[in-house]
């Protein structure tokens, strides 16, 4: 196979290997990676995988739900793909060997927030994407056409006439090289490192969308990042995540007396929404309140919680009292890199799957284990895709113009340190925002040379600089995002602008250095430098 026939995939979690496996057949595949193979978020999943596959439950019904926590922000047809193409895509990958938790010889089924019924597939009690990922590595054992580069950081991509046809990586030594190809896709996640308090892997730092963008891709709906409620914390450490689960199974969020939080706030309490239960959760927390998940009522709990119990015993949290003590944390961003349902982005060559992918699905605020399905079944479509089209034309939608093309200026530029940006971040796009925080973070970014950055010539640059300056871009976009959209929904909760407004989408807003408009559905940011 020539280089214009491979396929790069930039990432290595759960949609990245799912693309990998389905073009193997026919397509060489290199996947990149900046960390280990066994590093990222998709190994980190508690949850489990949402699915219809209940005989009292149908796709329409799981339809309803995602809808429903997206605030009515989701593209329907997206979600109208996931939940009915789920059902027979999950039941493929179980008969070639993916095991789900059984009770008797029966699914055993779990419920979590904003989920009207039991539709959660787990595996390993609260290790989904632990096995996942285990069971997919297995199926990429020493497959012929599938090449893996560790620690092999992607920090721009080949940009030939408007078309992606590779990228540009530097390895741990510092060495440069050049990858051609014929389709390249990002599944670099999303982007929860540039906070102080996270779910995700510290090196999930929006990698993707800043070079996405770059390459003059339309990104979309990043004032939607989704905070979770129960970040363990003990002595002032944040130890892991405390799954949804936990709560589908009985756990009861009070404070230090006792009292029920949830109580009167929403009619399905402590399995409201995320972004309910995380405004409740910050504002008990700034009140001087210490929030707990009450675990008594859940039966064998360390054994169907394996991995939150080893957590909390390492920590030194006495389980025996019956209380984890959380707090909120940055879980999963909503919007970012635009695709259709093949995973096109606005670039042709470019696609993108995963969390870094704004699909749609999720709308406002994701539901519960939507993002492995999501991962499944956009991950393979992707494929499919790519195995279906090759040999066509690339030329198929109308593209921006590549920043990549212009840069190359010499800039003595400023690199803050990592743990600054995540300060700032964390004061300006928590879970709540105001247009003070956001105007100031703004100013605080341009003294940084936000503009410069995204401009600049990465060559010579460290990995660490890379990603720094990723930070930045990300940020500075989702703040843009954030400032302009003066309404409160789903995820996205404006002090200053409490309510939702109907109308929002009939808007449209100019800036000096960037378009932030509403095209249909989302808020998107088109490149305009002056």
């Amino acid at each position: 196979m020539t280089a214009d026939q491979d396929v790069i995939i930039v990432g290595s979690g759960m949609s990245a290997l799912i693309a990998a496996i389905t073009l193997a057949t026919e397509k060489n595949v290199k996947i990149f990676t900046k960390e280990p193979l066994v590093g990222g978020n998709s190994w980190r999943a508690q949850g489990g995988m949402a699915v219809a596959i209940d005989k009292e439950d149908r796709p329409q019904d799981h339809l309803q739900d995602t809808l429903e926590a997206g605030c009515y922000h989701n593209n329907v047809d997206m979600v109208s793909i996931l939940v009915k193409e789920g059902l027979p895509r999950v039941k493929k990958w179980m008969k070639q060997g993916m095991a789900f938790d059984q009770e008797h010889g029966i699914l055993s089924l779990g419920m979590e927030g904003a989920h009207r019924k039991r539709r959660i597939l787990h595996a390993g009690g609260d290790q989904t994407g632990l096995r996942w990922m285990e069971f997919l590595h297995q199926q990429l054992k020493n497959h012929p056409n599938i090449q893996k580069y560790e620690n092999e950081m992607v920090f721009d991509l080949v940009m030939e006439n408007g078309e992606c046809r590779g990228v540009v990586s530097k390895n741990t030594s510092g060495n440069v090289s050049v990858w051609r190809s014929s389709h390249t896709i990002l599944a670099t996640g999303g982007c929860g490192g540039i906070f102080e308090a996270t779910t995700n892997d510290p090196s999930i730092v929006g990698d993707g969308i800043a070079m996405a963008y770059r390459a003059g891709a339309k990104v979309s709906d990043l004032e939607f990042m989704q905070f979770h409620p129960t970040l363990i914390k003990y002595n002032k450490k944040v130890v892991g995540l405390a799954s949804e689960a936990l709560r589908g199974e009985g756990a009861i969020l009070v404070d230090q007396t006792g009292r029920k939080i949830m109580e009167g706030i929403h009619p399905l309490q402590d399995l409201a929404p995320r972004d309910v239960v995380a405004r409740v959760i910050e504002r008990e927390t700034l009140s001087g309140n210490q929030v707990y998940l009450d675990i008594t009522s859940i039966r064998q709990f360390e054994k169907r919680f394996p991995t939150i119990t080893a957590m909390c015993k390492q920590a030194g949290i006495p389980l025996e009292k019956g209380r984890i003590p959380i707090t909120t944390g940055a879980h999963f961003l909503m919007g970012g890199v635009v695709t259709d349902q093949f995973g096109r982005t606005t670039v042709p060559g470019l696609f993108a799957v995963g969390e870094v992918a704004r699909t749609g699905v999720h709308g406002a605020n994701r539901l519960a284990s939507n993002s492995l399905l999501e991962a499944l079944v956009f991950g393979e479509r992707v494929g499919e895709y790519i195995l279906e089209a090759s040999g066509k034309p690339l030329s198929y939608v109308m593209h921006s113009n590549s920043f990549l093309t212009k840069a190359g200026g010499s800039y003595n530029l400023v690199f803050p340190k990592k743990e600054e940006i995540q300060k700032q971040v964390s004061r300006a796009l928590g879970v709540e925002r105001n247009e003070m925080n956001l105007t100031r973070f703004l100013h605080w970014l341009d003294a940084q040379q936000v503009k410069e950055h995204l401009l600049a010539n990465r060559s010579n640059w460290s990995m660490e600089e890379v990603e720094i300056a990723n930070m930045l871009l990300v940020t500075w976009l989702m703040a843009k995002s954030a400032l302009e959209r003066m309404e409160s929904r789903g995820a996205h909760y404006r002090t200053d602008y409490p309510k939702t407004e109907r109308n929002w989408d009939e808007k449209q807003v100019y800036h000096r250095n960037a378009i932030i408009q509403s095209e249909g559905r989302g808020t998107y940011c088109e490149q305009i430098i002056t």
